[in-house]
């Protein structure tokens, strides 16, 4: 199955709100599990009032003796209700010394857990900056998000950053715009497809932008623990960008994308 990493250079665009809502409205087939990696620490087990333990470094530490992917996601993840469904995470300690620690463990000798043959792993990779013990994961994974505002400073970040991300691996690399920006997505793709194309001599297209996501503050309220999700949550506008992003992505997902797209990860008993 594919990995999805998900992660920013600037500001707080809301990496793990997107991991979360990415997982809850995934197509059938990804069968998702959120893995936070961030290396600043975790929010899912505050926000979401989950148990510290099992956490990523229980992942890490199955991931060494596993007989098979799918036994260590039993053991190391945990489930995150959300209405009518539970999405499987594993969360991470607020602190990140663990998560730092822990990172290497599955990009090293365990990264065919954050490739597992029945699980779509998204990774909440936080931000990413220099020596960041994610780079290896990125160049695992299959599509990297990288969450934008379309503002000058969070564009000219990103943009700095692209020949290091475009080299970091083989997989899809997709700039999603957030809410609030001050420039159309048609702009920034130009800018983007620009600097890739003459500034780093490589081939324009290997850059995707899609956005800009909607400002649902309820939406976000939901995926961040504030706020009960209703019955009718999954129609929200951030959770219709969610979904719609999936039919973006899955062209570069290496897996069929032919079965229906509109369930849930699990349902709750």
């Amino acid at each position: 199955m594919p990995l999805l990493a998900v992660t920013y250079v600037k500001g707080r665009p809301g990496a793990t709100t997107t991991a979360l809502g990415l997982a809850a409205v995934a197509p059938e087939w990804a069968r998702p599990v959120v893995v936070e990696c961030d290396p600043a620490g975790g929010d899912l087990t505050r926000r979401h009032r989950l148990r510290a333990v099992p956490s990523i470094v229980d992942l890490a530490a199955a991931a060494r003796g596993a007989a098979s992917p799918g036994d260590v996601y039993a053991v190391a993840s945990q489930r995150l209700p959300l209405a009518e469904i539970a999405v499987p995470v594993v969360v991470a300690p607020a602190g990140g010394a663990q998560t730092r620690a822990a990172v290497p463990e599955l990009t090293g000798s365990g990264r065919a857990v954050l490739t597992a043959p029945d699980r779509m792993v998204v990774a909440d990779c936080g931000r990413l900056g220099p020596g960041s013990p994610v780079w290896p994961l990125l160049r695992l994974a299959d599509v990297v998000l990288v969450l934008a505002r379309a503002n000058a400073d969070e564009v000219a970040h990103v943009r700095e950053h692209l020949g290091d991300l475009v080299d970091a691996g083989a997989g899809r690399l997709v700039v999603l715009l957030g809410a609030g920006g001050s420039y159309p997505a048609a702009e920034v793709a130009d800018v983007v497809a620009t600097y890739v194309g003459q500034e780093l001599a490589r081939d324009p297209e290997a850059v995707s932008v899609l956005g800009p996501l909607p400002d649902d503050r309820r939406a976000a309220a939901v995926l961040g623990g504030d706020l009960v999700a209703g019955s009718r949550w999954r129609r929200l506008p951030l959770m219709a960008a969610f979904t719609r992003l999936w039919t973006d992505l899955a062209p570069y997902l290496p897996v069929s994308t032919s079965q229906p797209t509109d369930t849930a990860p699990e349902a709750t008993p």
